[in-house]
């Protein structure tokens, strides 16, 4: 295909009325050209063209070809309008259709550019199981093992693990499963409620709920779904600073040490918080104390349990403390920490040289050394 076909099916495309063979063609020639020089610079032509025409500019419907463009190549980027301070409209001509950004390399940009780093995998399903005894048991998402425990039956299907209790004298002990940065699991406890553990998190509980209450114990990030008891209330202890009750429901727990506020968000049912109760679709943020937010957005709570980042409003700080969890990485600012803000949702299954790749688009230098040591670089 010569480059003024490329001319005109880029107008075409930006102006709404490429056909839908002609949207595939151009996502194919992406493809296979996202390191041509020449193609290079006639999308920096075409962000000029962008930059100039501020009317028709306005006019295009960019979530529209955004979608247009993604949904065919899968779920590795949904909507990135990623920077504001950049512009993010002329982003939507360079998503590959493997699921990899095109990026622009601009002439007077060329120290942003990353070199090439050695690649990082995503996080898996990976835990660690310390039984009472003080037995340490690793798990990972391709294990099929059933670990006895007295009259309790521990099932390990892949990423989960599921408790069987035989007879009504069986022994109380208590178990810890805890995930290390890169790893995240899933549990299902001896009453039904289903947990999820994300990054660096862990949850210690009883191997059969006695008595007239369910209590556990948990750091990081959960989120739960309890199965209802109204004579036995579940009640969560996270971080040593919220004592969470509930009856059914279905909540989120963030308890992170290097998170500013400890944040409980409930998707369904009810919840007290140090005693306050919140209703669903609000958040108990606590600090020095406690305060209640209306409208919290479920799905970006819910987005890491859903393989997602989302990024929507999150500063650089706040993105890079997800990723040191996800990726096992330790990030290390050098100079000033740039100021900007991010939106938009990335799927947690891409590797950390795809993600850096998207994140270079924000003029933001990168550098990994060994040790797993990502440098920000502010240019």
């Amino acid at each position: 295909m010569q480059e003024i076909d490329i001319q005109q099916l880029l107008h075409r495309y930006m102006k709404g009325v490429a056909t839908p063979e002609e949207e595939q063609a151009l996502r194919e020639f992406l493809r296979k050209n996202r390191d041509d020089s020449q193609l290079v610079r006639l999308l920096e032509d075409e962000w000029e063209n962008l930059q100039e025409a501020d009317a028709r500019f306005r006019e295009y419907d960019v979530d529209a070809s955004w979608r247009r463009i993604v949904q065919p190549a899968g779920p590795v980027v949904r909507r990135m309008h990623f920077i504001r301070r950049w512009g993010w409209v002329a982003a939507v001509l360079f998503i590959l259709a493997a699921g990899a950004v095109f990026w622009m390399q601009r002439a007077d940009r060329q120290d942003a550019v990353v070199a090439q780093i050695t690649d990082i995998a995503p996080g898996s399903n990976k835990a660690t199981l310390t039984l009472a005894d003080g037995s340490v048991i690793t798990l990972d998402s391709t294990g099929n093992q059933v670990i006895r425990q007295g009259n309790t039956a521990i099932r390990q299907h892949g990423g989960q693990l599921q408790y069987d209790v035989r007879g009504t004298n069986a022994t109380i002990s208590y178990n810890t499963l805890t995930t290390p940065n890169g790893g995240q699991f899933q549990l299902l406890l001896p009453d039904g409620t289903k947990v999820w553990l994300n990054a660096a998190s862990s949850i210690r509980y009883p191997t059969v709920f006695a008595g007239q209450e369910r209590r556990v114990e948990m750091t990081g990030e959960v989120y739960f779904e309890v199965a209802g008891n109204a004579q036995q209330p579940f009640r969560v202890s996270a971080a040593g600073k919220a004592e969470i009750e509930v009856l059914g429901t279905h909540f989120n727990v963030n308890s992170y040490e290097n998170e500013a506020i400890l944040r409980t968000t409930l998707i369904e049912g009810r919840v007290k918080v140090n005693g306050k109760q919140i209703k669903p679709g609000q958040q108990a943020q606590i600090a020095a104390g406690i305060r209640i937010v209306d409208h919290v957005d479920p799905d970006k709570v819910m987005a890491w349990k859903n393989g997602l980042f989302n990024f929507e409003g999150a500063t650089l700080p706040e993105v890079m403390r997800q990723l040191e969890r996800w990726y096992d990485i330790k990030v290390i600012y050098e100079g000033t920490v740039p100021d900007i803000e991010f939106m938009g949702e990335l799927s947690r299954n891409i590797s950390l040289n795809e993600l850096l790749d998207i994140l270079k688009r924000m003029q933001v230098g990168f550098r990994l050394e060994e040790g797993r040591r990502l440098i920000v670089i502010n240019k």
